[in-house]
């Protein structure tokens, strides 16, 4: 009969580096995830605040301040940020539609010191009131 002393100790040795890289992993997925429900927001807001401008012009410009207003506010840290307007449908019943852009670092998004970047997309579409004034 083979004795299986410190079987145990070693089985454990063994797998604590598996499960703690499994769990880094699973940290860092869920903060990748949340980065992108912060550009998500983002983009929705911007959609809804150019949805209310006077002007196509006006709405540009608006979105994007409210885009970068949403993400400054945010844990989320954009090295690159681009907000798309897409306003040839700006007229009463129509719709706005806004695409956010934001390259991040891992280092900043997940853990200090992960090389490499992503990139995080988001659009939102908001429809214009049919019974608004002006636009």
């Amino acid at each position: 009969m083979m004795r299986e002393n410190g079987s145990v100790t070693t089985e454990v040795v063994l797998l604590t580096p598996v499960l703690l890289v499994l769990l880094a992993f699973v940290v860092v997925a869920g903060r990748v995830s949340a980065a992108g429900g912060d550009v998500g927001h983002a983009a929705q807001q911007a959609a809804r605040a150019a949805s209310l401008a006077g002007s196509a012009e006006r709405a540009a410009a608006l979105a994007e301040e409210t885009a970068r207003a949403n993400l400054d506010g945010s844990a989320t840290r954009c090295d690159s940020l681009a907000v798309e307007v897409d306003t040839s449908r700006f007229r009463r019943g129509g719709d706005v539609s806004v695409t956010v852009r934001c390259v991040a670092a891992l280092g900043q998004v997940a853990f200090a010191g992960l090389p490499g970047s992503r990139e995080l997309t988001s659009t939102a579409v908001e429809v214009m009131d049919t019974y608004r004034g002006g636009g």
